[in-house]
């Protein structure tokens, strides 16, 4: 498939069903429409999550019972790198889906109906990120960028620089202001928490009384009088995703 900014991993230790969930999340991703994919299999939980140190997955079908890391066991793990990740959950076992509620998954994927629950889950997804996953044109040094916001972890200002800080580990600079910046970018998740940051708020992990910390570990500084509201705002995301 292409390469896009929609990441998606799936995982099964049967081949058979591995290639069944591969054709029908195609077969479902074209029917909505959505063409801009990287998709990755694996035959084994170890090889998504040793893959998940250096790709960035947006979704991911997991069996939930193969041997050595199970399903379960993976989201757990991956949720710890990925807090905005999205898992899916495919068994043939229907009983154990309230064994998987405490995962927190976007949906349940039986490979029985593996069709009609395929179109469900993309469904779910995709409107649960329209929002976010516009696509927004950047000017980067001499030419222009499309990003999705959702992809967008913080912008940083030096004077008139900008820099934007994506999930992908990569970055792109502009010129211009934070605050133009944060008018375009309102409604979409983005809060001014020092006057030189701009930080996309799904990936806030931490909030402490000065600064906070993101997913991957940064630390950027908090301005006066500005906790409130983010705790506030990072609660809210939480209970929107959950």
């Amino acid at each position: 498939m292409n390469t896009g900014n929609l990441v998606i991993g799936i995982c099964d230790d049967s081949p058979e069903d591995l290639k069944r969930i591969q054709t029908e999340f195609c077969r479902s991703a074209e029917k909505l429409g959505e063409k801009d994919i990287s998709l990755y299999l694996y035959p084994d939980g170890k090889s998504l999550y040793n893959d998940s140190q250096n790709r960035d997955f947006s979704l991911v079908f997991l069996d939930w019972e193969m041997p050595g890391l199970d399903g379960f066991d993976l989201a757990e793990r991956l949720y710890i790198k990925s807090p905005t990740l999205k898992v899916v959950f495919v068994s043939n076992y229907e009983n154990m889906v309230f064994d998987a509620y405490e995962y927190t998954p976007l949906w349940f994927v039986r490979k029985s109906a593996l069709a009609r629950d395929m179109m469900k889950a993309l469904e779910k997804y995709f409107n649960m990120t329209a929002k976010t996953q516009i696509r927004y044109r950047m000017k980067d040094g001499f030419g222009y960028r499309d990003v999705h916001l959702e992809s967008i972890m913080y912008a940083e200002c030096n004077k008139h620089t900008i820099i934007v800080y994506m999930r992908d580990q990569t970055s792109l600079q502009t010129y211009g202001t934070l605050k133009s910046l944060e008018e375009e970018w309102t409604g979409y998740g983005f809060l001014r928490v020092h006057k030189n940051y701009l930080v996309n708020v799904r990936y806030i992990m931490e909030v402490g009384l000065r600064s906070i910390r993101l997913s991957d570990g940064t630390e950027l500084d908090m301005g006066k009088n500005k906790r409130k509201r983010i705790v506030e705002l990072v609660k809210q995301e939480k209970e929107r995703t959950s």
